[in-house]
Parts: C-alpha cells; sequence; structure tokens
C-alpha cells in the first residue's frame, strides 16, 4: 500500500540545477522529482522530511511492487530504496526499473546492515551511492546533490557526443553531397592537418580545435549553388566570386560556436595566403595564426594529391616542386619546406596519421 507521504516542496528552494524528466525533457522549473521507498514507517516520514525540508518533492512508497509501478507510470529525478523491503524482498529490482527508464533515473541504495557482498551487488546494478543507516540528514542531501549533478553532467556529455558526432559526419558528408568530386576531402584534411600541427609543435588544446576547423572548412559551400560547385569546366569570373564567398559564409554557419572563436577564424582564413594576395581578407604572414596557415597547407595538398573531375592527382615530385617554389608566395615558408622536405624524403607516408580520434 502506499504511505500517505506524498509532498511537494512548498517554497523550500531546491539547491540544485533543473533537473530532467523521466522523459529525457528537461523541467523549466520546480523542485527534484524523488521518490523515496522504505518500509519501516518511521524511517520513512524522518527520510521524507529531511528531504522535503532540502527542497525536493518526494513520493513514498513501502513496496516493491509499488515502488515498480510508480516508476513505470511518472517521473522522477532520483529514487532513493532501501536494500530490505520486508522480510524477503530486496531494492533491486526498482534499481533495475530506474536504470530501464529513459534516460536513466540515478538511484541511493539505503541500508542499516551494509555488507560487502551486497555493496558488490549494488556496483554491479550500476547504483550510483548506498547510504548507510542510521541516515545523517546532511549526508543523505550532499549524496542526492552529488548523484543529481553527475548525472546531470553525464546527459550533457552524451549531448555532446552526439553533437560531435554529427560534427564528424553528418555536416561533411552534406557537404560532399553538394559538391562530389571532395569526397573524403574533409576527412584527409582533418589528418594532414593534424600531423603537419603536430610536426609544427603545436600544443594539443590548438590541435583538437584545428582538426575541427579542417572538419568544417567548406562548409560554407553549402551556401554554393549547386550548378556552381558541380560545373565541370573553368568557372566565369563572376561564378569564382561567388565561390569565394564561402570562407565568410562558413564563418557565419558557425557563429554559434561562441567558446571556439579560434575554429571559426581559421575557417575564415583557410583561403588566404602569405603574401596576402588571398581571400576573402587579403591577410598577409602571420595575421593568420600558425595553425591557420597550417590548414590552408594541408587543404592545398589534398586537393594536388587527389584526382578530381577537372585534374589527374600529382605525383610526389611535382608536389614537392610546387611547395617549394610557393614557400613566402602562398604558403608560409617554413612550414611549405617542412613539407617539401618531408615528401621529399618519405612521400606520403610523411602524412601518414598516427591516431584515428578527431576529438
Amino acid at each position: 500500500m502506499r504511505f500517505s507521504l506524498e509532498s511537494s516542496s512548498g517554497t523550500v528552494p531546491s539547491p540544485l540545477p533543473s533537473p530532467v524528466h523521466a522523459n529525457g525533457h528537461a523541467r523549466k522549473c520546480g523542485p527534484s522529482r524523488v521518490l523515496l521507498v522504505d518500509d519501516e514507517p518511521d524511517v520513512l516520514r524522518g527520510l521524507h522530511n529531511m528531504l522535503v525540508h532540502a527542497g525536493y518533492s518526494v513520493t513514498c512508497a513501502t513496496e516493491v511492487n509499488e515502488g515498480v509501478d510508480l516508476l513505470h507510470r511518472a517521473t522522477f529525478d532520483l529514487v532513493l530504496t532501501d536494500l530490505y523491503l520486508g522480510d524477503r524482498d530486496l531494492g533491486f529490482p526498482i534499481a533495475e526499473a530506474a536504470r530501464a527508464r529513459k534516460p536513466r533515473i540515478p538511484v541511493i541504495l539505503l541500508t542499516g546492515r551494509p555488507s560487502f557482498d551486497r555493496a558488490q551487488e549494488a556496483l554491479a546494478s550500476q547504483v550510483s551511492a548506498i547510504v548507510v543507516k542510521p541516515v545523517e540528514s546532511q549526508v543523505l542531501i550532499d549524496t542526492c546533490e552529488r548523484v543529481i549533478q553527475e548525472t546531470e553532467l553525464t546527459r550533457r556529455n552524451r549531448e555532446l557526443e552526439v553533437a560531435n558526432r554529427v560534427m564528424t559526419s553528418v555536416l561533411p558528408r552534406t557537404i560532399e553531397i553538394k559538391d562530389p568530386t571532395t569526397s573524403g576531402h574533409a576527412a584527409r584534411v582533418v589528418d594532414y592537418t593534424d600531423n603537419l600541427a603536430s610536426r609544427c609543435g603545436v600544443g594539443e588544446e590548438q590541435r583538437a580545435s584545428l582538426r575541427m576547423a579542417a572538419l568544417l572548412h567548406d562548409i560554407g559551400k553549402i551556401g554554393v549553388p549547386d550548378h556552381i560547385l558541380t560545373k565541370p569546366g573553368p568557372l566565369t569570373v563572376d561564378e569564382m566570386e561567388v565561390v569565394k564567398r564561402h570562407p565568410r559564409m562558413g564563418y557565419e554557419v558557425l557563429a554559434e560556436l561562441e567558446d571556439h572563436q579560434d575554429v571559426r577564424d581559421w575557417v575564415y582564413h583557410h583561403h588566404e595566403r602569405w603574401d596576402g594576395k588571398g581571400y576573402p581578407q587579403g591577410l598577409a604572414g602571420e595575421e593568420v595564426a600558425l595553425p591557420g596557415r597550417i590548414l590552408v597547407l594541408a587543404e592545398v595538398y589534398d586537393a594536388l594529391a587527389e584526382e578530381r573531375s577537372y585534374k589527374p592527382a600529382w605525383p610526389v615530385e611535382k608536389i614537392v616542386a610546387f611547395f617549394r617554389d610557393q614557400a613566402g608566395r602562398q604558403f608560409d615558408p617554413d612550414v611549405a619546406h617542412l613539407v617539401a622536405d618531408g615528401l621529399e624524403r618519405m612521400g606520403k607516408r610523411f602524412f601518414v596519421s598516427k591516431s584515428d580520434m578527431l576529438f
């Protein structure tokens, strides 16, 4: 039967960040909802009062089946269940039901008879924490706060992983669908850029941002008409002017990357030249940061080394000669000579990636 302590927290402010519903949607306001399961009425009442005083909305149950049923019918941000419910029942079915929800609801296990074996079982059930009875109020509240915050952090990290997968697959593929002549171009440029950045002593934090910029450097082509991107012959002057807009378009598309201004800048600069004759800004020399200058060269290397509809792949010897000729003109002279020397000595193995990691 339901123990009659279902209550909201009233006006007591919650110390926690906005939690997530069991259906996956964040509540805009209101206290975190807790399901509390314990078969001892006095203990249940005491725990309920502790939680309500701390700002939680608490629903109480006294039996395993009742707790599982509530998890199927209602939304909660946290479950607290006693390990031993009655003479024979354990709280693990409640923990399993909470784990089965999408997204998973974290569980804190309460027990007055802790043991190593039971702790192992709890960990095997992926219980988030164990609190030993008699429960100290501050210990309980601190544990609840920690578990909810850790769960929220895990959720956000998973969202970032999904966003990274979109950036590392969907967006480049979208660009390549518009311009089939560049199939695989973005992924190769990521490899070439990161390899060259490592050889040039660029730090890991900048290299991570540079890999993202390399992956997205042509995203502005989304704004270039298909008939221009796929034109088999030479472009007219007007058509070339349209193509030259894509670095600026890419910069604008990435406007929401507020914490990655360097990524936006390197996307914006990937058609600049050392001698200032590039586009869209006509920047010269070190006005483009070293990672940006590396991206400029890596992008051109892929264009030369791969077959395109309008040209065959260049042999290594021809690419080496081109980079030597353009050192100090199109490219940073130090980077251009580094690449020319490496290609001359190692061939295409100079650009063999040491890692499959993008971010």
